[in-house]
């Protein structure tokens, strides 16, 4: 104000909607954009809001895992996902998200069987693929009403003609600035925009950067896009600093994330993704479920639209994780 008094009638309209009350806060609140991995829903109170979402785990602690079971999931209801990925090859993205559709009840429905991605990166299907080798997918597809086609080649066929066809995988390394313009200018329906991950995304800059200046441009971008006319839900993976003991012993936190305190800032909604262990022969090992899969231990430490601080234990290793 420049000293003038104003009305409270003029003070308590000034931000207001055009004849609406409070209530059009609960009447047009725009619905959350589920995930589709339900543990993780529930954390986010039903989904992804407009604007980034981080999920953040140190190495190794499943952030890709979730990453492709999210993008299966909403390829599966028909949503368009675009995933930018800047450390995982484009094979290795595509098998993750078929593989963890075919654990899915809508695979079951088509007579899929589950499979597990990393068996066919290590080479043990390595013998049924040349029986396919040089075929296209119309050749392939030939195979669907026989005996031909193992279980495997069957459900990635299935993924290509079905839920793989909402999935855009992207691995050429486009900046940031590039990235978000270019999934901004798909015609049609604004696709969910996957960052795999934020502390290695270029930005196109000149020269050196330092890694907060980098993450914090990414951040403010990636943001930026979400709420353009044209822009969509961010998910975002960030890796985290090299946690202490006390930082363990107080918990996830957003001061866990690495490379810029623009992780929190620019993100709407923001999650842990630790590693849960368990005491055996005098070690701290991780804990593991009946099936093999590593339990993890998923934390919300900021969420705009809603609360923090609940945690959820959930399987992210495993490859059929996604259906529990």
């Amino acid at each position: 104000m420049d000293g003038r008094e104003m009305p409270w009638e003029s003070v308590w309209e000034v931000d207001r909607p055009d004849g609406n009350l409070a209530m059009s806060a609960y009447l047009d609140m725009p619905e959350p954009m589920p995930t589709g991995v339900p543990k993780l829903d529930q954390l986010l109170g039903g989904g992804m809001t407009r604007g980034v979402t981080v999920v953040g785990g140190a190495s190794s602690a499943g952030k890709t895992v979730l990453a492709c079971q999210a993008a299966a999931a909403m390829c599966a209801r028909g949503q368009r996902v675009v995933y930018a990925s800047y450390e995982t090859a484009w094979e290795v993205v595509q098998l993750r998200c078929a593989s963890a559709w075919s654990c899915t009840d809508q695979a079951r429905g088509r007579g899929v069987k589950p499979f597990n991605w990393s068996a066919v990166v290590n080479g043990s299907y390595r013998a049924a693929q040349g029986r396919y080798r040089g075929l296209d997918r119309q050749q392939l597809s030939r195979y669907l009403a026989g005996s031909a086609m193992d279980d495997v080649a069957y459900a990635l066929t299935m993924w290509d003609e079905g839920p793989g066809r909402n999935l855009a995988v992207l691995t050429s390394g486009n900046d940031v600035h590039l990235l978000c313009d270019t999934v901004a200018a798909i015609p049609g329906q604004r696709p969910v925009l996957v960052c795999d991950y934020i502390q290695i995304m270029p930005t196109g800059a000149k020269g050196r950067q330092e890694d907060n200046e980098r993450v914090t441009e990414v951040m403010g971008t990636l943001r930026e896009y979400s709420y353009s006319p044209n822009g969509s839900n961010v998910l975002a993976i960030s890796s985290l600093r090299k946690l202490t003991p006390a930082d363990l012993k107080d918990g996830p936190n957003m001061d866990w994330f690495r490379g810029s305190n623009h992780v929190g800032y620019d993100a709407e909604q923001a999650v842990v993704l630790t590693v849960e262990r368990e005491k055996r022969d005098g070690r701290m090992v991780p804990r593991v479920d009946r099936d093999g899969s590593t339990m993890g231990r998923m934390t919300i430490v900021k969420n705009r639209t809603g609360a923090t601080g609940t945690s959820v234990s959930t399987a992210l290793y495993g490859w059929c994780s996604m259906i529990r």
